[in-house]
């Protein structure tokens, strides 16, 4: 029996962990969820608690608890810390899944970007974890359309949710027999926090509360 961990947040977290419970060779054996989960989102801690008793749940956010050369597969989903190489080079499989297309869209709110580039589709993506930032070899991928007239951060942020679910859904089972796909790291763009200002209008959930942000920004530096 493969022994198994989950790191991160929300619904999506807890439907891989719902996927991986299911598979008839693994282990869920423990959940390290993010230290602050979001008030908008399922509690991944409560709702693995209530599903499986026996799971090790890590509530401090902190994956260097996780004994090295213990786990067969980790699996981040929306998780909030850099894994480093002690954990990496332990796995016999490490994944992450990016709600965003790769190589063009590393790094943080790729939907934002997504959106405040006029693109007109999106993607979300399962990799392998390296010793970079969403710079491993790429194991599944899914494209979705997106209208960046009539369509809101939090529309796309939800339409990524529900087709991560699906590639999740479709990649865990099947994990051992996809091949990983390197990256052209020709046409990587990486996104850092320190931009988000450039984000304008797609900074925040919707646009009017993006404009009210940048507003009060705005009359707190001239104030």
């Amino acid at each position: 029996m493969r022994r198994a961990a989950v790191l991160g947040k929300g619904r999506l977290a807890a439907h891989a962990c719902e996927t991986i419970a299911a598979l008839p060779d693994v282990r869920l054996s423990t959940v390290v969820v993010t230290a602050e989960e979001p008030e908008w989102d399922l509690s991944l801690s409560g709702h693995v608690a209530a599903r499986w008793p026996d799971v090790e749940i890590v509530r401090s956010g902190d994956w260097r608890v996780l004994v090295p050369g213990r786990f067969d597969l980790v699996f981040s989903v929306l998780y909030d810390r850099i894994v480093r190489d002690s954990l990496i080079d332990s796995c016999g499989r490490i994944l992450n899944f990016h709600p965003g297309k790769l190589p063009e869209y590393r790094g943080v709110r790729p939907v934002n970007w997504a959106l405040r580039n006029g693109e007109r589709t999106s993607g979300v993506t399962i990799h392998e974890i390296d010793g970079g930032v969403d710079s491993g070899p790429v194991v599944s991928e899914a494209a979705f359309s997106i209208w960046p007239e009539v369509d809101e951060v939090r529309d796309v942020w939800h339409r990524a949710m529900e087709v991560g679910k699906v590639l999740i859904s479709e990649t865990l089972p099947r994990l051992d027999t996809l091949p990983a796909r390197p990256q052209d790291d020709g046409r990587a763009v990486m996104h850092y926090s320190s931009a988000n200002g450039s984000l304008g209008e797609r900074l925040d959930w919707t646009r009017e509360r993006s404009r009210a942000l940048l507003a009060a920004a705005g009359e707190e530096k001239t104030g």
